[in-house]
């Protein structure tokens, strides 16, 4: 029995002149690590290493040939490590109860709480796994490794600091990285498994590997769902020692071939095939398309039980045995087989087959990708992953926040969109909804929130604000208040109106001092107005719709509600593009004033862009919305009027795909038969994709991200359920 400290103290021991030297593992010396430095473990024969992460990629041919061209440019050993354990979601927990705002009322404050209680859950749920990919090799290579990996496609992640040290001791204790431990932890090495804690591991080594090897066949062992750890070691043969093994064992066949046909016998097929294999492989070493590696695959299985962990190693070895492959239990060597599958680019056990760069290509270890970045907001289950999907649109390293949701009627596109306005306010981030069919409103009130009907009295808005100070802002809001105009009106103005409109707004916001807004420009347009316009803005100046741009109602400005919907369903259909705009504008003014994380939701887009005006102006929106941190989520189930292209239009004909482009999410529901073909067009899936959205459960989709596909599953609590469930003729207060 040894005993386990994951404690980590400092110590100058092992401190070099200049450099100090931190976190020394209490460790046990049968693990081989000597100490931790600050960007790298140090092994008990003194090398240090260094450890990368890198994010998982979906598996195509195309990142075959390049990871292949990564392998063939590799000139020192490396080991790759793929970590799945249940995920440790602790620290998100408490982030998300530090971003709480403290007046949410009790229900909402209730669905919070019980967001924490599901994420709670996810980590001890049967199937879910936090999976992590990783590069280690030593310090002197860490530089060209990183930069092979870059360069084959993978996004790479440098590993140091107090990230390292949680690494180091989940891949001690076998979990997930979660925060540091003082407590002593026992471990038994035994027969044939390890208790470590109160878990117990088994170490297993491919002792005869597959004659051939499908893409991908690593992620159908990962894919059994069981907690492991899989690390490949490999060390790059040199090209003339491959050559001359190749050439060696050419002869060899080529003699017994030859000693057979002087006894009147021909050579086996199989002696005829392993002739043709050495034949091909020699003449491609030495052209250079492919090299020989040592390679050696070693996994260590985790479970509670002893019976539960004999379960995974039986799925484990029926899984290499379908490809007649072998798995060696390594009795009475379980330490090696632990210390191989530790990040120390060591492999103890030993044993090393000899694989050509095909061969290794094809266990290629970084897939399927993965989008838990441990921050925001949980999103839904990843379906092939089978990990939580968390990430937060705002912190800086996505394109933008915008978010596309598309889907058929009924798929639960509004039910998706409306618990991520719920999670994204209880963290904090302000969310508006422009809601045509008053969806939204309960959730509103419910929330503490206040539920706005452009065009009532008392309830107008002032999108004409803005900061004077900055000339660009100016620049840009005058562009989009000619085309608010143009759609308020209901025509395209021709060259010299809009001229005319241009210049006067120049020089109302020239001579402007104080509060601006619509009344103040208007009356400004009757004195200055050689085109006449006023005549055509008269309506929203003193008709019907002149309380749709005063400023009666509650300054936005200065008092943000927690949630703010602008409930559209009292105005006719030929005026809600105006007023879905008007409410755009002046949700744009309070992101320009006081730039913070916003949320902003539009239903029903293509209502808007269905006009030239309003298709252009929604597309300045999602060029311009990540400069002030506002996020636009665009909702539509009209997909095919978005995708198609007019080309009478010339600017605006490809309006809809050009916002799908500047949307850095998109969530892709249950699809129509109809449109299946033109989304599978749009957005590059393979027909298996197609077909899966044809017929995915409500709530299931896809979710493309960072260049990836993910499949989804929106899952909500009871509390989360009860507060956003709406049904037609349910308007009215909350309950």
């Amino acid at each position: 029995m040894r005993r386990l400290f994951p404690r980590l103290s400092t110590s100058a021991a092992h401190a070099t002149e200049g450099e100090a030297v931190q976190l020394l593992p209490s460790l046990p010396r049968c693990l081989m690590l000597s100490h931790l430095e600050p960007d790298g473990p140090v092994r008990l024969d003194g090398v240090k290493l260094s450890l990368t992460e890198l994010m998982g990629i979906e598996l195509d041919s195309a990142k075959l040939g390049a990871f292949a061209g990564m392998l063939n440019a590799c000139d020192f050993p490396l080991q790759l490590l793929v970590r799945q354990h249940p995920p440790d979601l602790a620290r998100l927990r408490r982030a998300l109860e530090q971003a709480q705002p403290p007046t949410l009322p009790p229900r909402t404050r209730a669905a919070a709480d019980s967001q924490r209680r599901l994420l709670a859950e996810l980590e001890h749920r049967d199937g879910i796994l936090d999976r992590r990919f990783y590069a280690i090799c030593e310090e002197q290579h860490a530089a060209e490794l990183r930069s092979l990996l870059a360069r084959s496609g993978l996004s790479v992640h440098p590993i140091s600091g107090e990230v390292l040290e949680r690494v180091m001791i989940a891949c001690a204790l076998g979990g997930s990285p979660a925060e540091r431990s003082d407590d002593p932890v026992e471990v038994m090495i035994n027969r044939r498994d390890i208790r470590i804690g109160t878990r117990h591991a088994r170490s297993l080594h491919l002792a005869k590997w597959p004659r051939s090897l499908a893409p991908g066949f690593l992620q159908q062992l990962m894919a059994t769902g069981a907690p492991m750890d899989l690390a490949l070691h490999l060390g790059p043969i040199p090209a003339e020692q491959a050559a001359r093994q190749l050439e060696w064992q050419k002869v060899r066949f080529e003699s017994a071939r030859s000693l057979s046909f002087r006894r009147g016998r021909t050579l086996s097929p199989e002696a005829e095939i392993a002739l043709e294999d050495v034949s091909r492989l020699r003449d491609d070493v030495q052209r250079g398309r492919e090299r020989l590696f040592h390679a050696s695959l070693s996994l260590t299985l985790h479970a509670d039980e002893l019976t539960l962990l004999t379960e995974l190693s039986q799925r484990a070895s029926a899984h290499f045995a379908a490809s007649l492959g072998k798995l060696d239990a390594l009795p009475f060597r379980q330490r090696e087989g632990l210390v191989s599958t530790q990040p120390l680019a060591l492999n103890a056990v030993a044993t090393w087959r000899t694989l050509d760069t095909s061969s290794v290509a094809r266990c290629f270890p970084f897939s399927p990708p993965d989008l838990d970045t441990r921050s925001g907001a949980l999103y839904g289950i990843d379906l092939r992953a089978c990990a939580p999907i968390v990430y937060d649109p705002w912190d800086g390293s996505h394109l933008n926040a915008n978010t596309a949701v598309l889907a058929r009627s009924g798929s639960g596109k509004s039910f998706a969109t409306k618990l991520g306005v719920l999670r994204n306010l209880c963290r904090g981030v302000v969310p508006y909804v422009i809601d045509p069919e008053g969806e939204y409103a309960d959730l509103a009130r419910a929330t503490g929130g206040r539920v706005l009907s452009p065009g009532a009295a008392g309830q107008g808005m002032n999108p004409f604000v803005l900061d004077q100070d900055d000339p660009e802002e100016l620049l840009l809001r005058i562009g989009s208040l000619r085309r608010l105009i143009e759609v308020m009106v209901g025509e395209r103005l021709s060259i010299e109106r809009r001229a005319a409109l241009d210049h006067a707004l120049a020089g109302y916001y020239a001579q402007a001092r104080g509060r601006t807004g619509f009344a103040d420009f208007y009356a400004f347009l009757s004195e200055n107005d050689p085109e006449q316009l006023a005549k055509l803005l008269r309506p929203f100046a003193t008709g019907s719709l002149r309380h749709l741009l005063s400023d009666e109602g509650a300054d936005l400005l200065h008092h943000e509600a927690p949630v703010t919907v602008f409930d559209l369903r009292l105005l006719e259909s030929e005026l809600r593009p105006a007023a879905a705009m008007v409410c755009t504008e002046t949700v744009w003014a309070a992101a320009a004033r006081d730039p913070k994380p916003r949320l902003l939701v539009v239903d029903e887009v293509w209502s808007i862009m269905q006009h030239p005006e309003g298709a252009a102006f929604m597309v300045s929106m999602a060029k311009r919305a990540r400069k002030h941190q506002l996020g636009l989520q665009f909702i539509t189930q009209d997909v095919q009027d978005l995708l198609a292209e007019d080309t009478s239009r010339t600017i605006t004909g490809h309006s809809g795909r050009a916002l799908l482009q500047n949307a850095a999410f998109k969530l892709l529901l249950q699809q129509d038969a109809a449109v299946s073909t033109a989304v599978g067009e749009a957005f590059d899936l393979p027909p298996d994709l197609q077909r899966w959205l044809l017929s995915c459960p409500r709530g299931d989709g896809l979710l493309l991200a960072r260049g990836e596909r993910f499949p989804i599953r929106v899952e909500a609590t009871a509390e989360e359920t009860e507060l956003i469930e709406w049904r037609p003729g349910g308007h009215g207060a909350a309950q």
